[in-house]
């Protein structure tokens, strides 16, 4: 369960990562939209192709939160000690926590999807 445990932490970090990401971009997009004179945009950088290069970011690290997620049940459920039963009942509830906010993130990245491509 050793393993099962450090590939629950990991996934639980690459999704704070995501989050954060996610965030920033939103912060970004709404910068971009709060900004409506020309010389304060060119101050402000290119905030719309930040954005979309940390989309980018953000699809891989759905990928890799998603592939990591799956591992972890993987590791999680060939541990058939019944003295880890509890323990293991606890981190499937959490890994299927887990993959409702990826859910949610989905229809985020998917919203931001549509968005870039206008």
């Amino acid at each position: 369960m050793e393993n099962a445990f450090e590939k629950l932490v990991a996934v639980c970090e690459r999704m704070r990562h995501l989050t954060g990401t996610l965030e920033t971009i939103r912060n970004l997009l709404m910068a971009d939209v709060m900004t409506s004179s020309g010389d304060t945009r060119a101050a402000m950088g290119d905030t719309q192709e930040t954005a979309r290069g940390l989309f980018i970011h953000a699809m891989g690290l759905r990928q890799r939160a998603g592939t990591d997620l799956e591992g972890t049940v993987q590791l999680i459920a060939a541990d058939t000690d019944p003295q880890h039963a509890a323990q293991r009942q606890e981190w499937l509830q959490l890994c299927r926590d887990l993959a409702g906010t990826l859910q949610g993130i989905d229809g985020v990245l998917t919203e931001l999807e549509q968005h870039f491509r206008r």
